[in-house]
């Protein structure tokens, strides 16, 4: 690491793709705070695993849009004056591989560089196959975003991923966690360990579902829509969202609305059969609130698989802020909330949890969701990495 007291740029080693992914992801908004500091650049993820026709879904699709991405090179986002870079890269992920992919990415960072005259960077790394590339450069700070454990995503090499998330610890200055339970099991592994869990943009949800007030105006992709309307919005991956319990939610709320918010990024067609399904395709962070405004009953119909169990969707904090019942297949980073939330460990009972959230007629649950996440902010969030990055603020 250099001696520098302060950086003057942020590398993010992103965890998704810019251009195609959604951009209410944690990270993301971390990022963007930061760059309001410092210059930031976000570097479009790599991946972990090829997508192989066949046993992937929608693996051509992947392969396009990633062909797509790579077309972009260097751009400036407007809206956050952040920097976005989409790398050259070998789609193949064996150990040898790793390490072209981690000389070839660090030669390209460091061209980055020296084009936007960052001197003296930190590097944020939320994807741990772009580990070799961080070893190879000079840093004042690194620090590992823990978002989730990679090694057990569904298709990578467990073994693989994991050596990288390690070696990525003994590398980094600190770790910044959003699951209580990964950041206790990871204990000793990295110098400094912080939780800085996730925020909220609670002023934003609040005004589009005030108490006794009127919601924002509905989105034309909502209009006419029959009640009630149970929603989800955010990524959808076939690693992520059970799809035999989204099509039993649809048939269950029949004639009501299923609203799925986000983009493709698994097979939704047996969803998208069901007639009550209503499929919208991927909005701003700033819009999120006036659609989800108008859900009677937020849903996360997770899997309960090894890969969700260590995640914290920044959803359930939205959900809550808005004040609406939240129906959620039961995980780990959900306890906190379990007196204001639907838990459920099977499909009969998540059926069982929307019937009685839309039954729901306590309007002191709506305040007390609203004072769990008063306190919530991104900014504050974004401060905490930031000083572990060394970025002066």
């Amino acid at each position: 690491m250099e001696n520098s007291k302060n950086c003057d740029g942020v590398i993010h080693f992103g965890n998704v793709d810019w251009w195609y992914h959604n951009r209410g992801h944690a990270s993301v908004r971390m990022a963007t705070r930061i760059s309001k500091h410092v210059p930031t650049v976000w570097i479009n993820s790599i991946g972990m695993r090829m997508p192989v026709p066949g046993k992937t879904e929608i693996a051509w699709s992947r392969y396009w849009r990633k062909i797509k991405s790579l077309t972009k090179g260097l751009k400036r986002d407007p809206s956050s004056g952040m920097y976005i870079y989409s790398p050259i890269f070998i789609p193949r992920y064996t150990p040898t591989m790793l390490q072209v992919n981690g000389w070839l990415l660090a030669l390209q960072v460091k061209i980055v560089c020296w084009r936007l005259k960052i001197n003296h960077p930190s590097a944020l790394v939320s994807m741990p196959t772009m580990t070799p590339a961080v070893e190879r450069g000079k840093w004042v700070k690194v620090v590992s975003d823990r978002c989730d454990d990679f090694s057990t995503l569904p298709e990578a090499d467990k073994e693989q991923i994991g050596a990288l998330e390690r070696r990525l610890l003994e590398i980094s200055d600190a770790a910044a966690y959003v699951h209580e339970g990964l950041m206790e099991r990871e204990q000793g592994l990295v110098k400094e360990s912080v939780l800085i869990g996730h925020g909220v943009d609670f002023d934003q949800f609040v005004a589009a579902r005030p108490i006794g007030g009127e919601r924002t105006a509905i989105p034309k992709s909502m209009l006419g829509l029959p009640k009630p309307i149970i929603g989800f919005y955010g990524g959808m991956d076939e690693y992520r969202m059970d799809s035999d319990l989204m099509v039993k939610i649809a048939r269950h709320i029949n004639p009501g609305t299923l609203v799925l918010i986000g983009p493709k990024q698994m097979d939704l067609s047996r969803v998208l059969a069901e007639k009550n399904t209503k499929h919208i395709a991927q909005v701003s962070p700033d819009e999120l609130a006036a659609h989800a405004a108008h859900f009677d009953v937020g849903i996360i119909p997770f899997l309960q698989n090894e890969f969700n169990e260590m995640c914290n969707p920044t959803k359930l904090k939205e959900y809550l802020a808005l004040g609406y019942p939240t129906v959620v297949m039961a995980l780990p980073a959900f306890q906190v909330y379990k007196d204001l939330i639907y838990n459920a460990n099977s499909h009969d009972e998540f059926l069982l949890g929307i019937d009685k959230a839309l039954q729901e007629d306590d309007p002191n649950l709506i305040t007390g969701r609203r004072q769990t996440v008063a306190g919530s902010s991104w900014d504050t969030v974004a401060t905490k990495v930031a000083k572990l990055l060394a970025v002066p603020v």
